[in-house]
């Protein structure tokens, strides 16, 4: 034992001085760890983005070189210099981006709308991947947050540099492509790497933990807060009348995603009705960059002017009338159309493929025609189109995830060795597809790449598999194709009538021809994709489903041929459509897959006001819903943690945890310890009441002094409230444990019962000290 100077007896214990100044080195080092850590937050969203649309290795080692760079010129160049160095390079950067985006050299410099144009559309909340020239964006925006945020850090200006690497993150987070944990990782790095600067500055100790905690919670809550700024909405806008977990759901619930899910259902309730004298496959959705998990539509938006740009070659037209069944946020066309009519169409907008969409849905009743191109998609034409391709088709249509297997590779090899043309690979691949895999809605989707999986891992699924696997098969082969959605033709209830239902949801293949267009191309089975769908619609009407019919569609008996892809008869060869008014072209002219004027300037971003951004496919999957629960857990729970100490971090800072500690400890002796310590824990509770009710003890009064003097001031004064004599036990106790040679189990027990017993009473404490 050992002895204080107030005569306490107490443990020698090895102890820590929270006073104690932290080496500078360990400080400078954390300090500069929180700046990679910043850096590496921000620069893990641009390798996601990359990963995608190629050039991750080009980033990594643009960003390797800037930290290089930095640490070599931290000694020899100033602050200023170096600011003027980041802004060239950013400048650099960014006219390397514009020229790739279309604009011409020779006004690079002086296209400052266009650039800001994309700014704006960005932090409004267009996600980078909607870029056309996304990966080039990326190593225009990498190198100058990199450069003056480490350059800076190495010259101990901790909180200059993290502001590049701030703003940088914050403008990740504005467009939507940086997550919650992203965010907060960098956000708690930049006050990490701010704090440590202050430490290593100001000698600071670990006593200032508790402070750092609480700025730590606090730019947690303003982080998270960041993220509502965009104007994203919360859930689809434009979402089709069906269930979550349906067909339509997944594949057409946003203008610009189109999501790939496991298991999905078919709603046999009717959507809309089209009056036209050719059957087709009604398109409701292109998209052309393809994540691994889903579709991307890339480019702007415009609103419709009166008329659609026109295939490359010769083609006939033809006419439909569409008229919406229910509440559509779709519009329906046969693929190509040329020109739209009705009050709806002054709200519409028409995105970079030619593709309209209302701006706001459509109510059951309304209409609209259309006016299509039909274009002459004869197989021999087609064999013979060569593949002189338009550099616009060549730079957005073969684009597949950098991280795309060899294995995948070498089977589409295999698939397509005996085929010569791009139309005999087409075919290949449609035939193989066909021929290899049954058709299923009870699946579940392959982690990673979705393609990859279905081609080598998988035997069934639906639509969206046979698409994306056939696009990407093709992409893989120097063949320009993309992922269209829509709906199969429906039931035809009359000569020029067709009553196409949720069940008819569908997604297939376009496949550019050199002075044809693009033209259909659909891999999943036909036979067992109707008997699914026929089994489905018998079973709504069995139970008196009224949505599932038209007045004019109740009495006509289901047809199995309904809906077909002309393909898919048995009787005419794999990818030689029956009908060719139903496969249809694209634009010519400088951009031939843009659905907007050929002088329409695309400068790869959509509008700040582009309804229904950013918003996800729904899943039904259940193990794609249980990851994602988990994700949110996650999430929460890091978050909840954070909370939870920066609330303690600052009960402690100012004294609240320490106060709310004593008032218990109070009312509450806790659990029994050796007798001598439970003897000396019963007085100071038995000081923190004589401290409410009279005075606290001062620093140079021992106990008993203490007490005399409290009984002295109470018989000065005839109003002062005596003391209860029980105390004097209390004290008597307390100095045998302390100063003498201790006390037994039992005037311990009789101690802590007294303190109890005037704690719980709050009475005022009778008696005077004898």
């Amino acid at each position: 034992m050992s002895t204080d100077s107030s005569g306490h007896a107490g443990d020698r214990t090895l102890s820590i001085d929270a006073d104690e100044p932290v080496g500078s080195d360990a400080v400078r080092l954390l300090a500069l760890g929180c700046v990679l850590v910043l850096t590496g937050a921000y620069v893990s969203v641009l390798y996601d983005i990359t990963r995608v649309v190629g050039g991750s290795q080009s980033l990594l080692a643009l960003v390797g070189v800037m930290l290089l760079a930095a640490t070599g010129l931290a000694r020899t160049i100033r602050p200023r210099t170096a600011g003027v160095l980041a802004l060239v390079g950013a400048g650099v950067g960014f006219a390397y981006y514009l020229t790739s985006a279309g604009v011409e050299l020779g006004v690079v410099f002086t296209a400052a709308d266009a650039l800001l144009s994309d700014t704006v559309a960005l932090a409004t909340g267009l996600p980078i991947l909607r870029m056309v020239q996304a990966g080039v964006w990326t190593l225009g925006f990498a190198p100058a947050p990199v450069f003056l945020s480490w350059y800076l850090a190495l010259r101990g200006r901790y909180e200059l540099g993290v502001v590049p690497g701030g703003i940088a993150l914050g403008f990740l987070v504005l467009t939507g492509d940086a997550g919650t944990l992203v965010t907060l990782a960098g956000t708690l790095a930049a006050v990490g790497a701010v704090a440590f600067g202050e430490l290593e500055r100001r000698g600071g100790s670990i006593a200032q933990a508790d402070l750092l905690a609480v700025l730590f919670a606090v730019i947690v809550a303003l982080s998270l807060s960041v993220t509502i700024v965009p104007g994203d909405p919360s859930g689809p806008t434009h979402l089709v009348q069906g269930e979550a977990g349906s067909l339509e759901a997944t594949i057409d619930s946003s203008p610009q995603r189109s999501g790939i899910s496991g298991q999905v259902d078919l709603s046999p309730e009717v959507r809309f009705t089209v009056e036209s004298d050719q059957r087709s496959y009604w398109r409701t959705g292109v998209y052309d960059r393809f994540t691994g998990d889903e579709w991307v539509r890339t480019g702007q938006s415009s609103r419709y002017n009166g008329r659609l740009a026109s295939p490359p070659g010769n083609y006939e037209t033809v006419q439909q009338t569409v008229t919406a069944e229910t509440e559509l946020g779709i519009m329906p066309v046969a693929p190509q159309p040329l020109s739209l009519g009705g009050d709806v169409t002054r709200e519409t907008s028409v995105s970079r493929h030619g593709q309209p969409r209302p701006e706001t849905p459509l109510e059951p009743g309304e209409s609209y025609t259309v006016e299509s191109a039909k274009i002459d998609a004869d197989p021999a034409a087609l064999r013979a189109a060569g593949t002189n391709y338009p550099e616009e088709v060549t730079d957005r249509h073969l684009q597949t995830p950098e991280d795309t297997s060899s294995e995948f590779r070498e089977r589409t090899a295999e698939i397509t060795a005996e085929a010569d043309t791009p139309y005999e690979k087409a075919a290949a691949i449609e035939s193989h597809l066909r021929s290899s895999k049954d058709y299923s809605l009870e699946v579940t989707q392959p982690a990673g790449n979705v393609a990859e999986g279905f081609l080598l891992e998988m035997d069934k699924g639906y639509c969206v598999y046979f698409a994306t696997t056939m696009t990407q098969m093709l992409r893989e082969e120097g063949v320009p194709a993309r992922y269209v959605t829509g709906y199969t033709s429906g039931q035809q209830v009359d000569d020029d009538e067709y009553v196409v239902r949720g069940l008819d949801a569908h997604s297939w293949v376009e496949v550019y021809f050199p002075d044809h267009g693009w033209v259909r191309f659909d891999p999943t089975p036909g036979g067992s994709r109707d008997d699914v769908h026929t089994d489905r619609l018998e079973e709504a009407r069995a139970n008196g489903n009224e949505a599932a019919d038209t007045e004019d569609s109740e009495d006509v008996p289901i047809d199995e041929d309904d809906g077909e892809s002309p393909a898919s008869d048995p009787n005419e060869p794999i990818g030689s459509p029956s009908d060719p008014n139903e496969d249809n072209g694209t634009d010519p002219g400088t951009d031939p897959n843009n659905g907007t004027e050929p002088d329409d300037p695309d400068n790869g971003t959509a509008p700040p006001d582009d309804p229904g951004d950013r918003i996800d496919g729904t899943t039904s999957d259940e193990t794609s819903l249980s990851e994602h629960l988990v994700g949110i857990v996650r999430e929460t729970g890091a978050i909840g943690l954070i909370a939870l100490v920066g609330l303690a971090a600052g009960a402690r800072r100012t004294g609240a945890a320490t106060r709310l500690r004593r008032g218990v400890g109070v009312y509450w002796h806790g659990f029994r310890a050796e007798p001598d310590q439970d003897a000396e824990r019963a007085f100071r509770r038995l000081e923190r009441l004589l401290a409410r009710e009279y005075r606290p003890r001062r620093g140079s009064e021992s106990a008993r002094a203490y007490l005399t003097a409290l009984s002295a001031a109470e018989t000065e004064a005839e109003s002062a409230t005596p003391l209860d004599p029980r105390v004097e036990q209390v004290l008597e106790s307390y100095e045998r444990a302390v100063y003498g040679d201790g006390v037994s189990r039992a005037a311990a027990d009789e101690a802590i019962e007294i303190v109890d017993d005037l704690a719980r009473s709050r009475l005022p404490i009778l008696g005077r000290l004898r």
